[in-house]
């Protein structure tokens, strides 16, 4: 059966004093964390068209990102101060700060059941409980860490460094090593949501995807440059890869993508800085230094069926949980909630 087309509808904006530098939807739709990129921790509240924000933290110099447990009820926040902090999702009220390396804590990344929350500063990956207790300590790195990623049972780890991927399994008190080799910074890693397939972006302009059952690897290459974003969508049927405005889509039903001509979604003039499909859903949201925001069904067509202008530059888009709606920050502050209106 097809999908509908559809189109975003703006279900509501406010204006924080705080550019956007990153936002988390709680598992119901109802708050967002956001972290500012002058240090502020804000938490909003949705209510309809109406949302409500305050500030409940301060990262000292900046904040740089936030994820919301899944299906729980707390967020964190890092920054600049080389802090994390865990907050009640209710209150805003900080339970625990934490501050795992005096380098910058640059990526959290929640395992998809939540119970644990992995975060990557420099060279090394600390593995927390939900209740932000250091589990262990993975220095099995020997470059700056750029991504990481669960797959979806939440067994394995993966890494993005100069020179591959490093794959964690953590089984109880065993953790297996296993790596991925590249000759260029991978910046990307994204695991399929089947578990057959992780895929990188690299600075070299290729993206690589290894069949984890046999270790064999594919890459495609032709990107203009660095490979920013790899996204996978809900089923894992296609991959979607950015370079600069260049949005391209491999479809991995069947044979997979080798040998077969991607689908290229045309339409940003300038270069993409959101990419993100839809929860179990075909569509997918791209944001852009062009002040767009796009929304596009891939395998379907080639054109966006919808866009938007932003107030000022966005910086970063979030599905909620539910598929829903999308949330936009701009690096003016603000923040503006579309929902996603199939037409009949």
């Amino acid at each position: 059966m097809k999908q509908p087309a559809a189109i975003l509808e703006p279900r509501g904006s406010i204006a924080l004093d705080d550019y956007v530098a990153d936002l988390g939807w709680s598992h119901d739709g109802t708050r967002l964390a956001v972290a500012g990129g002058e240090g502020k921790v804000f938490l909003l509240h949705r209510d309809g068209e109406s949302l409500r924000a305050r500030q409940v933290a301060e990262h000292g110099l900046g904040a740089i990102a936030v994820a919301w447990q899944p299906g729980g009820n707390v967020f964190v926040s890092s920054g600049q101060d080389s802090c994390v902090n865990l907050y009640d999702g209710d209150s805003g009220e900080r339970r625990v700060q934490r501050r795992p390396s005096k380098q910058w804590t640059t990526a959290l990344a929640w395992s998809p059941n939540g119970d644990r929350l992995a975060t990557a500063a420099g060279r090394e990956i600390v593995v927390w409980s939900a209740a932000l207790e250091s589990e262990r300590t993975l220095s099995s790195l020997d470059a700056v860490v750029a991504a990481i990623a669960w797959d979806k049972p939440g067994r394995d780890l993966a890494a993005a460094i100069n020179g591959g991927l490093v794959l964690h399994r953590l089984d109880g008190d065993v953790v297996e090593v296993r790596r991925l080799k590249w000759a260029a910074p991978c910046t990307t890693v994204a695991f399929s949501p089947n578990g057959k397939v992780v895929a990188t972006g690299t600075q070299d302009g290729s993206v690589h995807f290894w069949y984890l059952a046999t270790g064999r690897d594919s890459q495609m290459r032709g990107y203009p440059s660095r490979v920013a974003h790899t996204e996978w969508d809900g089923d894992g049927k296609y991959l979607a890869t950015v370079a600069h405005d260049q949005i391209v889509v491999w479809d991995f039903r069947g044979k997979g993508p080798e040998g077969s001509r991607p689908v290229q979604l045309l339409g940003h003039t300038e270069r993409v800085v959101g990419v993100a499909f839809q929860p179990r859903g075909g569509y997918l949201a791209t944001i852009g230094l062009d002040w767009r925001i796009s929304l596009w069904l891939p395998g379907k067509a080639p054109r966006a069926l919808d866009a938007h202008l932003t107030d000022a530059e966005p910086t970063v888009l979030r599905w909620s949980p539910d598929g829903r709606f999308i949330a936009v920050g701009e690096r003016s502050g603000r923040l503006t909630i579309f929902e996603l209106v199939r037409l009949v």
